[in-house]
């Protein structure tokens, strides 16, 4: 059996045959046609299969600027700590950046963004050559700024695991709470 379905489980399931042996195309063509034959039509994804399709994007992306940011805050540790052992050559230290990456993507340069409960989050996280004069102060302070950030996603993965309102049973599922979460298959 063939089907087209796509990511959302949505479409029209389809039966192709394609006999192997001579004596099964005999068979078949006695029984029925070679071309598709449209079997049943999938029903429509519910309410809560999206909610909770919702619920595990939101987390994926939490999760994942989490980890970008993790890697981003020990490649500042580094840099810090090749100042610190005397080096000044700013292309060694955008060299340490660059090889910085998350999920095959370079973390510096770039600005990581991430929209969670109706907020948005980022931090950008520019090379050691880009920050100018005074280099160990900023790298500190991207550091204070990311530890920030980190804390603010925490909250507001809580923040959206509560419900919406006491009375109406309706949850924020785009981040995580055990409860809400089995609630979802009563």
């Amino acid at each position: 059996m063939v089907s087209s379905i796509n990511q959302f489980n949505t479409g029209n399931v389809y039966q192709t045959t394609q006999p192997k042996e001579a004596t099964q195309v005999a068979q078949l063509e006695s029984n029925s046609e070679n071309s598709p034959v449209e079997i049943q039509e999938l029903p429509n994804v519910s309410n809560q299969t999206l909610e909770i399709r919702k619920f595990t994007d939101g987390i994926k992306g939490a999760n994942e600027m989490i980890g970008a940011m993790q890697i981003a805050d020990i490649t500042i540790n580094a840099i810090s700590n090749q100042l610190k052992s005397g080096t000044t050559n700013v292309s060694a230290l955008d060299s340490t950046a660059k090889a910085a990456q998350f999920k095959n993507e370079p973390l510096f340069g770039k600005e990581l963004n991430l929209q969670l409960a109706g907020e948005n989050i980022s931090v950008s996280l520019p090379l050691p050559s880009q920050l100018g004069e005074f280099l160990p102060n900023k790298l500190s302070e991207k550091h204070d700024e990311i530890i920030e950030k980190m804390t603010a996603i925490s909250g507001l993965i809580e923040k959206a695991s509560l419900p919406i309102s006491n009375n109406s049973g309706n949850y924020d599922f785009e981040n995580f709470d055990a409860n809400t979460f089995k609630d979802l298959f009563k």
